[in-house]
């Protein structure tokens, strides 16, 4: 499965992918994946997860708010 393809399919979820190749969208797998993260955090480490992409699949800020660094 492609990197893009999971966030489509994983919409609003933290996703674990492991890659296969490198490239802007490589193939890979999603491992795990959860709506919430602190749930997504104590399952990639009760799970031993190393070595895996790490994603949000989905906008980094909610429409309706902004940013300002």
């Amino acid at each position: 499965m492609k990197l893009e393809d999971a966030k489509t399919r994983y919409q609003g979820e933290w996703i674990a992918f492991r890659t296969v190749d490198q490239n802007d969208n490589p193939e890979g797998e999603v491992i795990l994946h959860h709506r919430d993260r602190r749930t997504f955090d104590k399952e990639l480490v009760e799970h031993g997860l190393t070595g895996v992409y790490v994603t949000f699949a989905g906008p980094a800020v909610p429409e309706g708010y902004a940013v300002m660094f």
